[in-house]
């Protein structure tokens, strides 16, 4: 007998430019090709200008306004009207274009993030309904987020984390899961959910473009466009400049390689707290870093290919990440790369095959034993200022993983991603003025100094090319969607409940990623 086709909804609250997007651009792209889906529909609020032309034409297109930012809406209704209405508006979308409920996957992403508080009770009331629902994990709230995670224990009214994670971490029939590595899968299989409603999808990576520019064209360009010398070599960090990007990290990877090398930072920021962030790091680099140019991707005659052709290397001073595109992308276009270590990151990328050769535990600063003892007070006291309210000192200074709290600090250096960005600031305005202080710096750091302004090995760079190709590509991506999908659809026989434990999600989370002060700096 055959088995009827599926039909695929991917949820998210906006389909702006960024990280999710790209995700949801390639799921489309992967799933069209496939004979057990008839049709796959993206529905959000109204901002979609991210989306590609080829999924807009590949895919059905739906709005409903109540999915957008709470932030960005009118919130009067409570949490649990908005999830009514949202519900309802979602089954009519379906009902209307004649999709079977029982053949529905609602694939929905960032459910428990917190921009949308009614978001996890709506995959509730769909499941009631008979819709099969995979809520993917970009990002955690707990994972240093607390205006995330305090709104969302305000708006459900609970007086405990463990009301909260009954809410955002639903178990029962109909109900799944993904994550996009290792580690998160093993956080939520410690917090109950049975391993087998659990499925790791890695982002697919494709460049945007199958034609890159070559070298020299796209050199030229960039040297008109922002006046560069002509001996100039791109270094890109071809990101979005939010707080936990570090950028201030990056401007010191800037000052380490020097000129002729010229940093680039692609994409500003979209949200208010995250532009006071990133301005101020311009402001900073206008003082002290001259080899820098802010903005790269919004240039009216630059796209992003250009922006990859052009670089020499591709660099990451991120503390966070969910997935980590940039650690594999580059690699697509010959571009080697060189970044801060994340190992809840970078764990699933050495299992399968990579090379990474050119990652950096630290940047270790020199300074006194005072100086030390002072900045790492100041770490301290970040992290119980960002949770003040929400946690008690106790509970956040027993936080934290050991990585956190046992490296990155010696008796004569301290690693720049520890400092606040006010004391990172001081350190790049010194390296600008004091010539044996940065020359020290250089030295202790001599090995990332090497890999910022050396050629990529070509053996490495063919390597990974392949490992990404093959083992992230587009063909490996649409079998794990339809593996995840067609577990979600028959999963009622599914146990529901893993491992039980005492500890929150809050605990969990925090114990698999160590803390960093950029991540929660606030601007006023």
């Amino acid at each position: 007998m055959k088995v009827p086709a599926m039909n695929i909804l991917i949820v998210h609250c906006h389909f702006e430019r960024g990280g999710v997007t790209q995700v949801v651009d390639n799921h489309a792209h992967c799933l069209q090709e496939s004979s057990e889906i008839d049709e796959v529909a993206l529905v959000s609020g109204p901002r979609q200008s991210g989306l590609q032309d080829a999924t807009r034409s590949s895919a059905l297109l739906w709005t409903i306004p109540s999915l957008e930012y709470d932030s960005l809406r009118d919130a009067s209704l409570s949490v649990q009207a908005q999830a009514d209405q949202m519900a309802r508006e979602l089954d009519e979308c379906c009902q209307h274009v004649g999709w079977s409920r029982q053949q529905t996957v609602v694939h929905w992403h960032n459910h428990s993030l917190g921009k949308n508080a009614a978001s996890p009770l709506v995959i509730k009331e769909l499941a009631s309904l008979g819709y099969s629902c995979l809520m993917q994990i970009h990002d955690f709230a707990e994972d240093q987020r607390p205006q995330n995670w305090a709104y969302l224990k305000e708006a459900h009214g609970c007086d405990r984390p463990q009301d909260l994670d009954a809410i955002l971490y639903p178990n029962g029939d109909r109900l799944s899961y993904a994550t996009l590595t290792t580690g998160d899968a093993e956080t939520l299989e410690r917090f109950g959910i049975h391993r087998s409603r659990i499925d790791v999808l890695p982002n697919s990576v494709r460049l945007p473009s199958d034609d890159l520019p070559d070298f020299d064209v796209a050199t030229q360009k960039l040297q008109r466009a922002f006046d560069l010398p002509s001996d100039f070599r791109w270094m890109l960090y071809p990101v979005r400049g939010i707080r936990r990007k570090n950028l201030g990290e990056f401007l010191l990877m800037c000052q380490l390689a020097g000129g002729p090398t010229v940093g680039a930072m692609t994409l500003m920021p979209d949200t208010p707290m995250e532009k006071k962030s990133y301005e101020r790091w311009k402001s900073v680099a206008e003082q002290c870093v001259d080899n820098i140019v802010f903005d790269a991707a919004h240039h009216e005659e630059i796209q992003f290919v250009d922006n990859l052709s052009a670089a020499s290397v591709v660099v990451s001073s991120s503390v966070a990440e969910g997935f980590g595109m940039v650690f594999l992308e580059p690699w697509l276009a010959s571009r080697s790369v060189v970044a801060r270590n994340l190992p809840g990151v970078t764990r699933d990328f050495v299992d399968r095959g990579m090379r990474l050769d050119h990652l950096y535990e630290a940047i270790q600063i020199p300074g006194t034993k005072s100086w030390i003892a002072d900045s790492e007070q100041q770490f301290r006291e970040a992290k119980i200022n960002a949770w003040k309210g929400v946690r008690s000192q106790a509970e956040v200074e027993n936080s934290g993983t050991a990585c956190e709290r046992e490296t990155g600090v010696a008796a004569d250096w301290i690693d720049f991603a520890r400092l606040t960005p006010s004391l990172q600031t001081d350190v790049l305005k010194r390296f600008a003025t004091d010539a044996g202080f940065a020359k020290e710096i250089c030295e202790r750091n001599a090995a990332l100094h090497d890999a910022l302004v050396m050629m990529g090995s070509s053996a490495t760079i063919d390597h990974n090319r392949n490992i990404v190709a093959t083992k992230y590509g587009s063909e490996n991506q649409r079998q794990q969607l339809l593996n995840a999908y067609r577990k979600a659809i028959s999963n009622e026989s599914v146990p529901v409940s893993g491992s039980m434990n005492d500890q929150t999600m809050l605990d969990l989370v925090e114990h698999s990623r160590p803390f960093y002060p950029c991540r929660v700096e606030q601007l006023h």
